[in-house]
């Protein structure tokens, strides 16, 4: 086999290094220019790629697996509501909402406040940011937390999919109406939540409608299907089910006693938040998670107000 004659190491150097004249001149002019530009004030162009489907959302919704055992030290102390054990899949059925740029920021500065008023005396985690800096969407609970069998989660995702999407609930709106705190039954933790209820007929007026039947409704979707593979139910009183919607923006291991609740109460009423109440959160689908995949089931129509809504990654 003949020899492959190549160049020696100083001409490779020099190769890599030297650049057609040419070429060289556009690229100093175009990074001269952009250095005009950045000093300018003048920002970055907005991108002209299309915005990314909402499916891409589910394709990253799970976070990297750290380690294969349970360790809370990895998750800020927390323990899994379910444990993991080899042929069950932990699910959940819930509405997902991504807040816009405005709404983000708006919560942020919500959540800074009540810090100020704990003073120190909880220790307040949030779920408006990623460890890394990235918004996270927030939820609305539709079901407890939820262990399937292998051999039923296939037959649970159609079947709860199916009925979601059957049309019985056509898109609908949601607006904040409290702030508050919750103890959840299925975690040694308590949250700080945004109380929801949906929009009256779902038009753009400024009142709620406190029956909330959409909701309603999909939870007693989402309740029939649990009941069916014997797994636990969510908001078994329908009196109570209707005030207690909410999506969590925070939490704490500590147990926030009558005065701290009362004072929360308190900031919410005092602060300037007739924007926060007069948002409108469209819903026009509902999340199925199981495992790792996450399904999103359509609710037939256009969900009111969705025409309205910013998203964080949505260019300006």
């Amino acid at each position: 086999m003949p020899l492959v004659n190549y160049s020696s190491s100083s001409d490779g150097e020099d190769g890599a290094h030297s650049t057609p004249a040419a070429k060289r001149q556009r690229h100093e002019r175009g990074r001269s220019g952009a250095s005009a530009q950045h000093a300018d004030g003048a920002g970055a162009q907005p991108s002209s790629m299309p915005p990314l489907p909402s499916e891409f959302h589910d394709l990253y919704a799970a976070t990297v697996r750290q380690s294969t055992v349970d360790d809370p030290s990895l998750h800020q102390g927390r323990k899994r509501q379910v444990p993991h054990i080899v042929g069950q899949w932990p699910s959940h059925v819930y509405i997902e909402w991504r807040p816009s740029y405005e709404q983000h920021t708006a919560l942020t500065e919500l959540l800074a406040r009540v810090e100020e008023t704990l003073d120190g005396e909880i220790e307040l985690h949030q779920f408006m940011t990623s460890d890394l800096g990235a918004p996270l969407p927030l939820h609305v609970s539709l079901s407890r937390p939820l262990s399937l069998q292998t051999a039923d989660k296939d037959d649970f995702l159609s079947r709860v999919s199916e009925s979601l999407g059957s049309g019985s609930v056509p898109p609908f709106a949601m607006q904040p109406r409290s702030l508050a705190w919750f103890t959840s039954p299925d975690s040694n933790r308590s949250f700080l939540v945004l109380g929801v209820t949906t929009t009256a007929d779902g038009s753009d007026g400024d009142e709620g409608d406190d029956s909330n039947r959409p909701l309603l409704e999909l939870l007693q979707t989402s309740n029939t299907a649990a009941a069916r593979f014997s797994q636990p139910l969510l908001y078994q009183d329908p009196d109570a089910a209707r005030g207690a919607f909410h999506v969590s923006i925070a939490w704490t291991f500590a147990r926030p006693g009558q005065d701290l609740s009362q004072a929360t109460l308190d900031l919410f009423q005092r602060l300037p938040l007739k924007e926060v109440m007069g948002w409108k959160i469209g819903v026009d689908s509902v999340k199925v998670k199981i495992g790792n995949a996450v399904t999103s089931v359509p609710l037939l129509g256009r969900a009111p107000g969705s025409n309205k809504m910013r998203f964080l990654f949505d260019e300006t």
